[in-house]
């Protein structure tokens, strides 16, 4: 019989095939969020992560 007081364990799907892409200066909006790194799947450094996926640094070429 299950425990019904169990927690549940965290479902992490990153099989690498997947990047969330993100400016320079949307990552650092992202990184100025005081609750950023309260998630422990969240990391700034690199491999750096966002909700568990990998996220990728582009350039902004809107401007250029």
């Amino acid at each position: 019989m299950a425990d019904i007081n169990a927690q549940p364990a965290p479902v992490r799907r990153d099989d690498h095939r997947f990047a969330l892409k993100f400016t320079p200066a949307e990552w650092r909006a992202l990184l100025e969020d005081s609750g950023f790194l309260a998630d422990a799947d969240n990391r700034y450094l690199p491999p750096r992560r966002l909700m568990g996926l990998a996220v990728q640094i582009v350039p902004d070429h809107r401007f250029g």
